[in-house]
């Protein structure tokens, strides 16, 4: 009688342990996948911008005002502003030179 009460108390702890392991397994993979979808997004509107920019000086020499308005039209909830050089639409930093052309582009935020 004692040997089945002592197995069944070990197995219930067993039990008990190994649902936490997979519930935390659970928490953590959910987590996770959070974080993997807004990097996602964030990758996406830097892309779609990028694109927006080579097509837009693809079919002619453009100007500042072309290419932010091409970057603004492909990600529109981004609001331009200036920081350390660069005019930042989105996830894309541009930089320009004094006559409007585009010298560098960086990703970052």
């Amino acid at each position: 009688m004692r040997r089945t009460t002592l197995a069944i108390a070990l197995l219930s702890a067993t039990l008990l342990a190994s649902n936490a392991w997979w519930a935390y397994r659970a928490l953590d993979a959910g987590i996770s996948r959070s974080y993997q979808a807004i990097s996602l997004e964030d990758n996406r509107q830097g892309f779609s911008q990028a694109l927006a920019i080579i097509n837009a000086m693809a079919a002619h020499g453009a100007s500042r005002a072309e290419l932010v308005a091409a970057a603004q039209k492909a990600w529109p909830s981004s609001e331009p502003f200036e920081k350390e050089g660069y005019l930042w639409v989105g996830r894309l930093g541009l930089r320009f030179n004094d006559a409007g052309q585009l010298v560098e582009a960086v990703a970052g935020i």
